[in-house]
């Protein structure tokens, strides 16, 4: 078991991954909510808190996130849980989290959060952070929160089922930290590709405790994205975002990311951030983990309208550009501001 304590303004974040780190939820005190995806059993969570709870279930998936189903899940909340409960506690994939994370910090002005990922991808990326955002008119989280969870267990025991394609999915995310921040990572999952496929312990809890640390060793810096430095956390995701808006969500946010990412560095390379090499190595590592590199691969259609539209609506844009994190070299990184519609041919050639 591993555990960090990621000291913010106004939260400590206690991190806990492992096998049998449930447990820690008897450390909770006082009333809780649990939200959980369907796909879960939630009597597994429950019966380590050893305590009575209000269980709501919701779906799990990009559509829950949008906000008019995020008012619903609040109105069953109201009519069903306690009045002077103390905690929301999450259970499910990245769309869960974001959802119960956006709830629990508006309801009463906020209760306090506990992330339960069940997934690979909200293990090493969507469980921490304090990012919460919800969907409007079919632009991606423009609506949202900073709001930090007082709690995060990833317990390993969760990715024994875990099919392939999920876990590829958030190795996207991974592959995001090393090449941008944490170069040893990336020999890792270069040396690891066998264990990690296979979902060997020792190494999944290897990975997902330096993806939480590198991410949030960003957050305590920069944690309401207002220095120019958490921006490193959405490389690859201003493209990739686009395209999953294009595919209408059809797509699994990990193979857009990917995608974007390539695309992102093929722009670092036409501005002179980084050589040809550095692309290569990214295609390559990517491609290790059977990870798409071109929108070709992802094998639907994505419609350029759409996809330019919720660029052009993207939440860090500002007066007519956008900022970027740009890659100057494997695990490493700087931020530029380009203009939007030079950023828009960008997409489109990554579209074409």
């Amino acid at each position: 078991m591993r555990i960090y304590v990621s000291r913010l303004c106004y939260t400590d974040t206690k991190i806990v991954v492992g096998r049998n780190t449930l447990d820690l939820l008897k450390e909770i005190e006082g009333e809780a909510v649990l939200l959980h995806s369907k796909r879960i059993d939630p009597s597994y969570i429950s019966r380590k808190m050893g305590k009575a709870m209000s269980i709501i279930a919701i779906e799990d998936g990009e559509k829950v996130k949008d906000v008019e189903k995020v008012l619903e899940i609040v109105r069953m909340i109201h009519r069903n849980a306690p009045p002077d409960f103390d905690w929301i506690i999450a259970a499910g994939g990245g769309t869960v989290l974001d959802v119960a994370g956006f709830i629990a910090s508006i309801y009463r002005r906020g209760v306090k959060l506990a992330n339960i990922p069940t997934t690979f991808l909200g293990m090493v990326d969507a469980a921490m952070g304090g990012k919460n955002g919800v969907n409007l008119d079919g632009v991606k989280n423009i609506i949202g929160t900073f709001y930090q969870p007082h709690l995060v267990v990833s317990d390993i025991s969760f990715l024994a089922t875990l099919p392939l394609d999920e876990l590829l999915n958030g190795l996207a995310e991974v592959i995001k930290y090393c090449i941008t921040l944490d170069k040893e990572l990336c020999y890792l999952l270069e040396n690891k590709r066998r264990e990690i496929l296979v979902l060997d312990g020792d190494t999944m809890e290897e990975i997902i405790y330096r993806s939480a640390v590198n991410k949030m060793k960003i957050v305590e810096i920069d944690e309401r994205d207002n220095k120019g430095i958490r921006i490193v956390l959405n490389y690859g995701h201003t493209i990739g975002h686009a395209i999953e808006a294009g595919s209408r969500f059809s797509i699994p946010h990990g193979r857009a990311i990917s995608v974007g990412m390539v695309c992102e560095a093929h722009l670092a390379e036409k501005l002179e951030f980084i050589r040809r090499d550095v692309v290569e190595y990214l295609v390559e590592i990517l491609r290790s983990y059977r990870l798409p590199i071109s929108v070709k691969d992802l094998n639907v259609s994505i419609d350029i309208d759409l996809a330019i539209e919720a660029l052009r609506r993207d939440k860090k844009r500002r007066r007519g550009s956008i900022v970027l994190p740009i890659l100057s070299g494997i695990g490493a990184w700087e931020r530029i501001e380009i203009d939007i519609k030079d950023l828009e041919e960008c997409l489109k050639l990554c579209l074409g």
